[in-house]
């Protein structure tokens, strides 16, 4: 016991230092706050009522402060447009950074050139967590390019496309517009996504988040060519970001031909700064870098944004890959000597690789960048102490036919004496672990509770009696029992007459050919979820507990609960009415209800079983008395046992009910918000769940253990199968490289 207590405790210790060096060890903040000198406008424009009526939600917004905030509301526009599009729960008002800046720009040259920044109001939408309304967010923006191009109709210049900046999901809804059947890609000349995860969505919550994501990325390929005018830069936020990791945000590598460019902040000259979620849209520096190039991409003869692939391209790689950086225009006076050290011990570990750099100097203050030439994700550092160190955890693991080694460039001094160390920091591999597969670890965790779910069904047909949560899950969660089935899955994605094989659901697989280590990582992942099921099943134990006993002192019952029949009156009401409301409203508000509706039903049989009569006295009594009163004490402890037993089943459904509760949450959260425009969530990823588990938690909540060891046996070997085979079906999820 205290061996098995030790052990998990060991596991959750190790999950939490890996989420530690994720959302605490990183670098300080180096970006500057972008301010505006006049007080920020937004004049709403005036949609079609046809638009209106269809996306009452969703707003069209022109920045503008002071002088040219009141030119804009007769809406003569003269400027280039660019339009916003925030992210994930975004406000359109996050455009004042870009609009700020853009308009100083503008001011310093005298009006020769000017943007006009437009923003759309998404209604910060969950679409980060909810796919839903994903589609419908492109065709509202689809129908905001068309509008902004109208408003400057028969004016002389007039543009016809319009450059977008996306910060987050926004920047996936902007890539997007290439799936609309109607849409010309003449509209989009150039595309700045920040902080956007292209590759995959870091929660797959939903069907429709995937099917939107693997919509997207293969029409992005398939049309390459109706596109290759259409230039995109996407640039990552490095380890600030604990949100999109920098992996994420790099678009696919087939789309290269499209003139696309993916780079991390701290790689972005004259930012080297690594930015969070929210600081990648008022950084300062980054916006500078940003208006810096539009106004680059000006042409003079047209007044608007260059339509050549091969100008575009140069402007964007000098000012986000090449350009010189105050830094060095500032220390490197000095400086006299440039070292090129190659680093060869690069630590690759599954799908991460990890570079610790410990630097011993002496006398002069140096630069170091350390150059990663397969990714742009450079680490620029000053060094004025004599001891620097530099954690480089790479986002991007190494091609698999890519012989480069990453590059430690140092500019000091020609008498500087200096010392390199390279080593691995165990702490700091956890953080890779949760990092880069953290989204994977629901599934581990629900597969320890259906493996110990199987172990005390097993243990209650062989022996009669169910065994606890916790020492179910000590004996049955063995990694051999599911990861064998991952590994020949993974390998047989390997193989093509497979592939030909495969539904829509594997189209959504992207197998690393190059991780090798990942059986390893899997390994780790499983015993982590293991600990986190293990404390979980503890601390939901001691919950109930507790509920049970405020339970008890509010309801005081008495006796043993009555075992009804499986199917009353009552209970058909409740069941057709949670069936009721998750068709007009919301799935996950009625699994929320059911499941709420189950802990009661167990919070009144756990107080139940705490007052069951005590055993007759049986000191002085006559034979036939005796005998009769030691029948109903074995009757009495029979039914003991019997509550105890479904108790122990009843708290092992809860505890994967809650999972199930937690990743339904974000459509519920999403409903909630919206319910002023619409009743139903349309389309709702949990309608279907939700019929069926109001279907089996109305059955396991009036069902005890006499009865699935008696009538219902033929049920429990039907359970037993369903919790084999979603077991198969969550363990072949893991190969999903996100």
């Amino acid at each position: 016991m205290v061996t098995g207590i030790l052990f998990h405790g060991v596991l959750a210790a190790l999950v939490l230092l890996g989420a530690r060096d994720v959302l605490f060890q990183y670098e300080e903040n180096r970006c500057s706050m972008t301010y505006m000198f006049d007080y920020p406008e937004y004049l709403r424009i005036k949609l079609p009522k046809k638009i209106s009526r269809r996306y009452p939600a969703y707003e069209l917004y022109l920045y503008g402060e002071g002088i040219s905030a009141e030119e804009n509301r007769n809406l003569i526009l003269t400027g280039i447009p660019i339009l916003f599009l925030p992210g994930n729960a975004g406000s359109f008002k996050q455009v004042r950074s870009l609009g700020s800046i853009a308009l100083r720009k503008a001011e310093d040259m005298d009006f020769k050139y000017h943007f006009d920044v437009f923003s759309v109001n998404f209604n910060e939408e969950l679409v980060a967590l909810y796919g839903g309304s994903l589609q419908k967010q492109t065709r509202f923006v689809h129908e905001c390019i068309k509008i902004i191009l109208k408003l400057y109709k028969g004016h002389e210049f007039a543009p016809r496309s319009v450059a977008v900046v996306g910060h987050s999901m926004g920047g996936l809804v902007a890539r997007a517009l290439v799936i609309l059947k109607h849409f010309k890609p003449e509209l989009l000349n150039i595309l700045i996504t920040q902080a956007t995860p292209h590759v995959a969505p870091v929660l797959p919550l939903d069907q429709y988040l995937a099917d939107f994501y693997s919509t997207v990325n293969h029409n992005w390929i398939q049309k390459a060519q109706e596109i290759k005018n259409l230039t995109t830069l996407s640039v990552a936020g490095g380890f600030r970001d604990y949100q999109v990791r920098s992996g994420l945000a790099f678009l696919p590598s087939s789309s290269s031909q499209n003139c696309a460019l993916s780079v991390v902040s701290s790689a972005v000259p004259r930012v080297w700064a690594s930015t969070d979620h929210l600081s990648i849209v008022w950084c300062k520096e980054l916006n500078l870098a940003t208006v810096r190039a539009f106004f680059d991409l000006i042409d003079d003869n047209t007044k608007q944004i260059t339509e050549n692939p091969q100008r575009k391209n140069l402007v964007l790689n000098h000012h986000f890959l090449r350009y010189p950086g105050k830094l060095f225009e500032e220390r490197l006076e000095s400086l006299t000597e440039t070292v090129q050290l190659p680093v060869t011990h690069l630590f690759t570990f599954g799908r991460f690789n990890l570079l610790h750099l410990t630097y011993g100097l002496i006398l002069k203050p140096s630069v170091y960048q350390l150059h990663i030439p397969w990714s742009h994700e450079d680490f620029l550092t000053l060094s004025e102490d004599h001891l620097t160190e530099i954690s480089a955890k790479l986002h991007i693991a190494q091609p698999e036919n890519d012989s480069t080694v990453p590059l430690l460039k140092m500019y000091s001094s020609s008498d500087c004496q200096y010392e390199v160390t390279v080593k691995t920091s165990f702490l700091q591999v956890l953080g890779q672990v949760i990092r880069l597969h953290g989204g994977t670890l629901p599934m581990y965790i629900i597969s320890n509770i259906l493996l110990a779910y199987r172990r005390q069904l097993r243990s209650l047909v062989s022996t009669g009696q169910c065994s606890d949560f916790v020492p179910a899950l000590t004996k049955a969660a063995k990694p051999y029992k599911v990861e064998p089935i991952a590994y020949m899955i993974k390998f047989l994605l390997g193989l093509n007459w497979f592939k030909a094989l495969r539904n829509s659901e594997f189209d959504r697989v992207t197998v690393n050919n190059q991780d090798l280590w990942f059986p390893f990582v899997s390994l780790i992942l499983f015993m982590f979820g293991t600990g986190i099921a293990y404390w979980g099943g503890v601390l939901l134990d001691s919950s109930i507990r507790l509920l049970s006993s405020l339970h008890l002192v509010l309801t005081r019952p008495s006796g043993l609960p009555s075992h009804n029949s499986l199917i009353t009156r009552l209970r058909f009401c409740v069941a057709v009415s949670m069936f009721f409301l998750s068709w007009t409203t919301c799935g996950a508000l009625a699994i929320m209800m059911t499941y709420f509706h189950y802990i009661f039903k167990l919070l009144g049989r756990k107080t139940g079983g705490r007052n069951l009569p005590l055993s007759p006295r049986m000191n002085s009594c006559r034979s036939e008395d005796c005998s009769s009163k030691a029948r109903n004490s074995s009757s009495t402890t029979m039914a003991n046992d019997s509550i105890i037993d479904s108790l122990k089943m009843h708290v092992t459904v809860i505890n994967l009910m809650t999972w199930i509760v937690l990743l339904s949450c974000p459509s519920l959260i999403y409903w909630l918000k919206n319910i002023r425009y619409h009743i139903r969530l349309d389309p709702d990823p949990c309608r279907f769940v939700a019929v069926v588990l109001i279907v089996i938690l109305g059955i396991l909540m009036n069902t005890s253990t006499t009865k699935l060891k008696s009538r219902y046996f033929s049920y429990l070997c039907l359970k037993l199968y369903c919790i084999e085979h979603s077991c198969i079906k969550l363990f072949s999820l893991l190969i999903v490289h996100k």
